[in-house]
């Protein structure tokens, strides 16, 4: 089966999600590819119920368009989603079933965006500096697209790594990644300042105690959206081959033996004797790779609250690094103050009509460890996905970006 498309978005989480709704606001023909069976991404998969990024520390929208839409569509969707502090900024708490409830609706309503689930990206074809043919597997049927953009939003540059690896920057040690499980029927106000404290610092103490695994050190508890419920993060280093099926498969495995560990240490403590785990979510990964673009955002752009002419959006998320062996490492920017992602950062380089957006970002690590929020994904989806269609109307595809990638 061979069919046209004008943009082409392989990847339905916030990013992903957001690129699709934007370019067809701008009037194009989409195709939404995602290897799940439905959209969500992390978010929904991996169970995330803080959303950070879309406010700032006065609970002010950071910026406007589709982030303020989906905060509008959350709060109309369920009386749970609230604003709450984390540390010294605000998040949107949130159940992630409303969150996945809302963006299939959403994604519904757009009738130029056709959704294929279930389906992954197998092969890219370059002509020159255009990608002019990506083959998809859905089911027991290749469809093979002819796209006028591509957009790649699967977190972890997987088309991009298609058409070339030296299109992509793989870090030897890569910040860890996370598995999150949810609880209900825990006693009310288990998690009430300053008991939550006590109680982190109590599972953690059992780790160095040797009770518990050693990566329990850097394991977290916070409230839920009810009142009975909580979500225990369990911190996962990535080795090096993570990508492997198998090594995945046996990853996820070790983690889900720690927390049978965890959930047998829990319920002995009053707060938890009557719990029970209602969801586990996916293996979360905070960085799996991200483009070399056409601007490599850094950790000083970060800390210097750097401004772009080409801004696709504002950010003042901390650098909130999980270091491999170390856990969180967290550095607030200054009080008040935003950095931009440029547009440029969005674009790879060397490619006329492929572009990226939310973790794949083109950055080191560090600047990678804050843009990657997803209210950040959602802005700089909508972005690309204005971009791209722009490219499409126009037909004048940009090539006047000189990279500055240090490594390139």
């Amino acid at each position: 089966m061979n069919t046209k498309a004008q943009v082409l978005v392989v990847g339905a989480g916030a990013a992903g999600m957001s690129a699709a709704i934007a370019a067809s606001r701008a009037g194009a023909e989409v195709k939404l590819v995602e290897r799940m069976p439905g959209p969500g991404g992390t978010v929904a998969n991996a169970l995330i119920h803080t959303l950070g990024g879309i406010y700032d520390a006065n609970k002010q929208l950071l910026n406007g368009g589709l982030p303020a839409e989906l905060a509008d569509r959350l709060f109309r969707a369920s009386a749970l989603t609230r604003v709450r502090r984390i540390g010294k900024l605000q998040c949107l708490n949130l159940c992630p079933q409303v969150y996945r409830q809302v963006v299939e609706e959403w994604l519904a309503e757009e009738t130029r965006i056709e959704h294929i689930y279930n389906a992954s990206i197998t092969q890219v074809k370059v002509q020159g500096e255009y990608v002019a043919v990506c083959k998809v597997k859905w089911g027991d049927t290749v469809v093979t697209f002819s796209p006028t953009a591509v957009i790649d939003t699967t977190g972890t540059a997987e088309v991009v790594r298609l058409i070339g690896s030296q299109y992509v920057h793989d870090d030897d040690q890569r910040a860890a990644g996370g598995l999150m499980f949810r609880l209900r029927n825990v006693k009310p106000n288990t998690l009430a300042f300053p008991k939550s404290i006590t109680l982190v610092e109590k599972l953690r103490e059992a780790a160095r105690q040797g009770r518990l695994p050693a990566s329990c050190e850097h394991a977290w508890l916070d409230q839920g959206a009810f009142d009975d419920e909580i979500f225990v993060k369990l911190f996962v280093p990535l080795p090096k081959d993570w990508r492997n099926s198998d090594q995945l498969s046996l990853l996820t495995r070790q983690s889900l033996k720690v927390q049978s560990q965890v959930l047998e240490l829990l319920r002995s403590w009053p707060e938890f004797a009557e719990s029970q785990l209602t969801e586990t979510g996916a293996l979360g990964i905070r960085d799996g790779g991200r483009i070399r673009g056409n601007y490599y955002l850094t950790e000083e752009d970060v800390r210097a609250c750097r401004r772009f002419d080409d801004a696709a959006c504002r950010c003042c998320w901390p650098i909130e690094y999980w270091h491999p062996t170390q856990g969180l490492q967290l550095e607030y920017l200054p009080p008040g103050s935003s950095y931009e992602i440029p547009l440029r950062s969005l674009k790879v380089s060397g490619l006329e009509n492929v572009w990226s957006a939310g973790k794949c970002l083109s950055a080191d690590h560090k600047a990678q460890s804050s843009a990657r929020v997803v209210g950040q994904c959602w802005a700089m989806g909508e972005a690309v996905g204005k971009a791209a269609s722009t490219q499409i109307v126009s037909n004048a595809l940009t090539h006047d970006f000189a990279p500055n990638d240090p490594s390139s």
